[in-house]
């Protein structure tokens, strides 16, 4: 819920202004949390403007950042190759819009089949970057941390029926991995616990809510 309406749209008009959001660099992460605020205010007030924000956006996104698979990271030129975490927030927009017009949930699940080979190595990990084209890892780095929790859940969340061959395959790097998985650092803290929240139930969860809570606690007492 928004609870400050006026707050919300005074901020929007001075990042417009500003030439900040959404009128600035395209850039992937800020935009699936663009996609989502638009889609949250057209939920609070069921004006249509909002939900047309939220289609333009993407469209935004896919003329500039879309690549024949996957979104590049950023508009500046600095941004280039694709992060995975990145790619499974802008999945997450879309299942959100696709709550509303159906036609986003398909576009995710063709997006999620078209990247994720490229991605995960079934049994060792998910690529943190690639390369633009998704034609090699990007030189100088490694497997994502956090990466097989934020496909999951966003696979998940577009469709676990259509999305079942990547979801199992996540969950598998999961399982081999939450168990030992401490993250140190505060937004990764954040993000998992907002990922855990979708499946509190689930093992994983459990034990990363209760590990989170735990490192954020001792960060505050320190």
């Amino acid at each position: 819920m928004l609870r400050d309406m006026d707050y919300v749209l005074t901020k929007l008009d001075w990042m417009r202004s500003e030439r900040i959001w959404p009128n600035g660099l395209r850039y992937l992460w800020t935009d699936a949390f663009g996609v989502m605020l638009y889609l949250s205010l057209y939920r609070q007030t069921g004006e249509e403007r909002w939900l047309d924000a939220a289609e333009e956006l993407v469209g935004e996104v896919d003329r500039v950042l879309g690549r024949p698979r996957g979104y590049r990271i950023g508009e500046a030129s600095d941004r280039d190759g694709q992060y995975f975490h990145y790619l499974a927030m802008w999945l997450f927009a879309l299942a959100r819009l696709g709550d509303v017009k159906p036609e986003y949930r398909a576009k995710g699940i063709a997006v999620a089949k078209a990247i994720h080979p490229a991605f995960v190595l079934p049994g060792r990990g998910v690529i943190w970057k690639m390369e633009e084209d998704l034609g090699a890892p990007y030189p100088g780095y490694g497997l994502g941390a956090m990466d097989a929790f934020d496909g999951y859940v966003s696979y998940r969340c577009l469709d676990p029926r259509a999305l079942t061959d990547e979801i199992d395959e996540m969950r598998t790097l999961i399982e081999g991995q939450y168990r030992t998985l401490d993250i140190d650092q505060d937004l990764g803290l954040g993000m998992m616990l907002w990922l855990c929240h979708f499946f509190p139930t689930e093992d994983w969860a459990r034990v990363q809510t209760e590990r989170s809570l735990a490192a954020l606690s001792q960060g505050l007492l320190s």
